[in-house]
Formats: structure tokens, C-alpha cells, sequence
């Protein structure tokens, strides 16, 4: 792979570390509030600090402001530099415990499982209360649109650039991906830390019939299974979706027979990673919308929806 590539992977392999050393972090501040002794409170007594406060009499402590300032405001100054990343201790623990947060809890009750899953009490439509899990990069990810980007196009020496092993074994002197070969096709010009892409891939100039596969880089070649059937000396297109590889932002595209591959992408599946922002909707032709900043324009877009209503309502 490209030196580019040889890079992603040390990022990917800094974020691993660096989700290691913040759990440190936080598990440094849960040891040392642990071996703090218990402080017996009873209804009306104050909460001694750096201590385990026990309610004896049970019930809610409530904390209650009529103004607009925030209610409670907790900070953790505590920080930790490693690899220029600076990590803060946390400002707030919710202890993990059992597998689900009951549904009988009043309705905005918050929680984490065993397995650190965030998780909340809310009312679905007919007023009945469910736990809900809150979608966060750990344990889910999303589907983010883009403006279509031409990623390659082998009929195009201009558009090879992102194949990382181009070569006289794997395209032939027209520049066709040769049948029986496998391409892997770079995408970190577009998105940082991918999960899975969606696109339209398209064979055309075929010397014979095949099929094409597109499949995660870094992976080995499913057997049966085909992106794209097409015919000799014809154009075939087809949409697909397909994982990204894990250590290098690339997917892998094998054909049976010789042919030209064109590959477009329209959306990306992101977690913690993230998509270009000038390829975003909301950011092409930015200039025409005038100085305003990404943010500002999203926040724009968020009010004008909550003070409209769907043309179904």
C-alpha cells in the first residue's frame, strides 16, 4: 500500500491507544473515589465530599433552579498529555450496572448497562415509557449523503491514481482491470475512517461476459457473490454497498473477465470517523450561500425543520 495508507493505519492504531489511555484515565478517578469510606446521610444532612454518600432513608435528591442558568455544572480539571492528545479525568460517572435500565423508572431516567451502553427512558408514540439505547460512535454509526464523487475510471489515465497497486499485472495497456485480478481502490480522498461506502459501479469495453466484486480491502475475496454482472462490449452499471477495509480507508474490486471499471460513490457509513466536508450537501457552493459557517448553516437548517411540520402532519 502507499505511504498515505501506511499512515492511516498509525491512526487508526493512535485512536485505539488513545481510547486505551483515556479508559486509564477514567479508571484512575474510580479507583481513588472507591477507596474513599462510606458517609451515612439521612434526609436534610449534607453530602460530604470524597466519600460514598448513602441515602439510609431512601428517595430522590432533587435539585431545583427557576432561573435559566444551568442547575449543576461539574468539572473535572485533571488532564493528562500523551501524543499531543490531551485527555481530561471525567466530570461525571454513571456507574455501569445489570443489562437494562427498567422501563418503570420516570421517564427521562438515564443509565449505563454492564457493557457501558448509555441508555434512557422515554415515551413512545401512546405514552408508554421504553428504554432506549442513545446511538453513540461505539456502538453505532451513520449514513452520511454526499455530492457523487468519480472515484476512478480506467479509461481515464487521470482517474487510475487511486488504484494502489496499478500495474501491468493488474490493467492491462488500455488500462483495463485485467480478468482474474484484484484492485484496491483508495478512498481517503474523501473519507476518514470509513465503515462501508454506497455507490454505482459500472463495467464497460468488456472482452467476454463476467461479473465484478467489490469487497473490503484487507479482506479475502468471498467466493459467491458478484457487485455487477455484464456482458462483452456493453455498458453495465449497478448500485452496491460495501464495507470499507479496517486498516486502510479502501475497498478491493476483482473482475472475472477483462474490463474498464468507472466507480462512483454517493454516501458514506461513518462511527467515529468522518466524510469531507466540501462533498457534504450543505457545503457545495458554499460561496453562492454566502460567509456563513458549516455549523452556522446547520444550525440554520435544524431550526427552519423544528418550526415547520411534515406534509403528512
Amino acid at each position: 500500500m502507499t505511504e498515505n495508507q501506511d499512515k492511516n493505519v498509525g491512526r487508526r492504531q493512535l485512536l485505539r491507544r488513545a481510547g486505551t489511555v483515556a479508559a486509564g484515565v477514567a479508571g484512575t478517578t474510580v479507583v481513588g473515589a472507591a477507596a474513599a469510606g462510606s458517609a451515612q446521610a439521612d434526609p436534610g444532612q449534607p453530602v460530604v465530599q470524597a466519600a460514598n454518600n448513602v441515602v439510609t432513608g431512601g428517595g430522590t435528591t432533587a435539585l431545583v433552579n427557576p432561573a435559566g442558568a444551568p442547575t449543576l455544572r461539574l468539572q473535572n480539571t485533571n488532564t493528562v498529555v500523551d501524543n499531543n492528545i490531551k485527555f481530561t479525568g471525567p466530570a461525571l460517572q454513571l456507574a455501569p450496572s445489570g443489562d437494562l435500565l427498567n422501563a418503570e423508572s420516570p421517564v427521562g431516567s438515564m443509565g449505563v448497562d454492564q457493557h457501558g451502553n448509555f441508555q434512557v427512558v422515554s415515551v413512545h408514540n401512546g405514552g408508554s415509557a421504553i428504554t432506549d439505547f442513545v446511538h453513540t460512535t461505539g456502538n453505532s454509526n451513520q449514513i452520511v449523503p454526499i455530492v457523487p464523487q468519480r472515484v476512478i475510471d480506467t479509461r481515464d489515465p487521470g482517474l487510475r491514481n487511486r488504484i494502489a497497486n496499478a500495474s501491468s499485472t493488474t490493467l492491462d495497456s488500455a488500462g483495463r482491470l485485467r480478468g482474474g485480478q484484484t484492485i484496491h481502490v483508495l478512498l481517503e480522498d474523501f473519507v476518514y475512517y470509513g465503515d462501508a461506502l454506497f455507490g454505482i459501479v459500472t463495467a464497460t469495453t468488456a472482452v467476454n461476459a463476467g461479473f465484478l466484486q467489490i469487497f473490503p480491502y484487507g479482506t479475502e475475496r468471498p467466493a459467491n457473490f458478484a457487485s455487477l454482472n455484464y456482458s462483452a462490449n456493453q455498458v453495465n452499471s449497478n448500485a452496491f454497498m460495501s464495507g470499507i477495509g479496517w486498516t486502510a480507508d479502501a475497498v478491493s474490486i476483482y473482475a472475472l473477465q477483462t474490463t474498464h471499471v468507472v466507480l462512483d460513490v454517493t454516501a458514506f457509513v461513518v462511527g467515529y470517523g468522518s466524510v469531507r466536508e466540501d462533498i457534504l450537501p450543505y457545503s457545495v457552493n458554499a460561496a453562492a450561500r454566502g460567509a456563513k459557517s458549516l455549523a452556522d448553516r446547520k444550525a440554520e437548517r435544524a431550526a427552519k425543520a423544528k418550526q415547520g411540520k411534515p406534509s403528512w402532519e
